[in-house]
Formats: structure tokens, sequence, C-alpha cells
């Protein structure tokens, strides 16, 4: 059955100095998942268009120090938010939600994620998982005990082990990658990668259409395939120096 209220939450900022993506995926009862999702998209980008801003002063090339801890910073401001508006709200309380969140700085992308919403790299036909889901499942997989093809066909790819508001101390996990021109990132909540493998998902990018027609194309795919949950997408290309 598909939710009749959407808890995936987007937001894109394109900068000259630092470019931003986010988003996440609620979880909690009757519309706290959506409260969740919303607040922590809200936070994040925020927070980094504040550090993105402090770096632009200094008129100089960002360190890439600075935007890890300024995505470690704004992801701990957010699980902060998400568990204050909790404890102050009855109908919140246990919500939460995953999130995964991208800077781009010159030619390099710096990733925070929680939970099982996902980052790939496209590159030359090829689709490349750049987050690994912070998940009951990925942990057996990790540890040899199940194989991915079983894992798939569990109905266990839910339990995640980290997520925003769950616990006092947010645990993000930041990955850096070097960009090169042709690039594509895509972002997306568990309702797209629950349903498309990673071949699907490549061969819908490898097509030449404008990354607004391929992000539809991706939603209209996971849809036709069941579409039992909210299904959000980001897309981002890199595009050649002028």
């Amino acid at each position: 059955m598909v939710r009749p209220n959407n808890e995936d939450a987007v937001h894109i900022e394109v900068d000259t100095v630092w470019s931003v993506a986010v988003l996440a995926d609620g979880m909690g009862g009757y519309r706290a998942g959506e409260v969740a999702s919303a607040l922590a998209v809200k936070c994040i980008t925020q927070s980094l268009q504040h550090s993105a801003l402090k770096s632009a002063k200094k008129s100089q090339p960002p360190r890439m120090a600075a935007v890890h801890r300024a995505l470690e910073h704004c992801v701990q401001a957010a699980n902060t938010s998400v568990r204050a508006h909790a404890r102050e709200h009855a109908d919140c309380q246990g919500m939460g939600a995953t999130v995964v969140a991208a800077v781009f700085v010159q030619d390099r992308l710096v990733l925070a994620h929680l939970g099982d919403s996902r980052a790939y790299l496209w590159r030359g036909d090829t689709l490349t998982q750049l987050t690994s889901d912070h998940s009951w499942l990925q942990e057996q997989i990790d540890a040899g005990q199940i194989s991915a093809d079983a894992a798939a066909q569990s109905g266990l790819g839910h339990l995640v082990t980290r997520a925003l508001g769950v616990s006092e101390r947010a645990r993000p996990t930041l990955h850096e990658q070097m960009l090169e021109a042709g690039d594509r990132i895509l972002l997306c909540s568990d309702g797209l990668s629950d349903l498309l493998a990673a071949g699907e998902i490549a061969a819908l990018l490898a097509g030449p259409e404008p990354l607004a027609r391929q992000a539809e194309q991706l939603i209209a795919r996971a849809n036709a395939l069941g579409g039992h949950d909210n299904i959000s997408v980001i897309l981002a290309s890199v595009e050649p120096a002028p």
C-alpha cells in the first residue's frame, strides 16, 4: 500500500562556492516522519549555507577538512533539532529520518549519510554506490553471514541501525569523491533503491535525456515495479570547466 503522506524531503542549493543537495526519508507515526524529514533538510541546508558564507568571506579556496567538519556539524545540529521537536510534541515521539547530504566544491563531492538513503556515482556507463547502508542487513553482509542476493529477498532491509533522532549523538559516515566531467550523482531514498537494481539505474542514466526527464523515468520505473514507498531522487551532473 502506498503511504498517503510523503515522508521524504529534498532541497537543492546551487552556488559558485558550495552547491548543496540534501535528501531525507522520515520515520515515525502518523505524519511524524514527514515532520522529521522536513526538519532535517531545513536544518542541514541552513547550516551548510552558513558554512559556505563563512568560507566565501575568506576569499580563498575552501579546505576540504572544513567541508567535512561542516557536514558533521550540520548533521548533529539536525539530530538535536529532531530530538527536541519530538520531546515537545507528543504526536512526534519516536520520529526520525535517514539522510544523505552532498556538498559539491570545485572538483570534489563530500557526502554525509545516516541510514539507508543512498548516493551513487554514474561514470562511463558504470554505476557505483558511494554510501553503505547503516542497516542490520548490511552488517550481516559485511560480516559474511548472508549474501547480497539473499539479503535483497529477505524483506528485512528497513531495519536501520543509524538515523537522525534515534540517539543523542548522530554518527554520520562521510565520503569524499573526486569528480570528472560527465559524472552524474544520484541521491535517492530507499523507495527507489529497494525496487531498481544497479544495472537498471545505470541503463536509465546512460540515456540522452536531460536530468529532469531521467529523474522522472527512475521514479516511473520504480512505481511500475510496485512503488510501495515514497520515492525521491536528486540528480546532478558534472559539466566541463568553462
